[in-house]
């Protein structure tokens, strides 16, 4: 069964002004509704996640103003 995290991403954007008036490019840990905390390491985030909700999905995302994105194809000349 896949891991989805859509939830999640949905509670980050809808509260991306405030996330990023509080620590932008910093990493914040997200589980269902619950917002655990602001972090200034992908690993914190992670370790303290793992702590709190143990091995079960949640997300960690980078506090970013803007959604950068990054494409890729196959067919390089």
């Amino acid at each position: 069964m896949p891991i989805s995290l859509e939830h999640e991403y949905q509670v980050f954007n809808q509260r991306r002004p405030e996330l990023v008036s509080k620590g932008e490019h910093k990493f914040v840990v997200i589980k269902g509704d619950k917002i655990l905390d602001i972090y200034t390491s992908y690993e914190d985030a992670l370790k303290d996640g793992l702590r709190q909700f143990g091995n079960v999905p949640f997300l960690i995302k980078e506090i970013e103003r803007e959604e950068n994105v990054h494409f890729f194809h196959s067919h390089l000349t």
